[in-house]
């Protein structure tokens, strides 16, 4: 782990999502469904997203084709330690998570989706 402090969302932070092997996400464990719009943004800026479970990824994305998701504390280091030893894998993933934000999960789509169920 590499950490060199903060960075501007907007300017830095898609770099930095693109350009890092992996790209953790924890929810708070008092959250208990939603994707977080963290996770929405790793993958539209095409970086590799490792995430703890969370059902609803399951609507839209498919764990280990769009992304990776861990059960617990020995799974996270397990697919931490399977994926920097497996690149070409982690580059497939990471290129499938963002082919799909970008045809699927806008914010042009979800905005159509909510005008339709008005």
């Amino acid at each position: 782990v590499k950490n060199r402090g903060p960075v501007d969302y907007i300017t830095q932070m898609p770099l930095v999502f693109k350009n890092t092997k992996i790209n953790l996400n924890m929810t708070l464990r008092s959250i208990h469904d939603g994707i977080p719009l963290r996770a929405m943004d790793i993958m539209g800026c095409g970086g590799f997203l490792l995430t703890n479970y969370q059902a609803d990824f399951e609507y839209l994305f498919r764990d280990g084709t769009d992304y990776v998701y861990y059960m617990d504390e020995e799974d996270l280091f397990y697919k931490v330690d399977y994926y920097l030893n497996h690149d070409a894998e982690r580059i497939e993933i990471a290129e499938n998570g963002f082919r799909k934000v970008k045809e699927a999960h806008t914010y042009r789509h979800r905005i159509r989706t909510i005008l339709d169920r008005l």
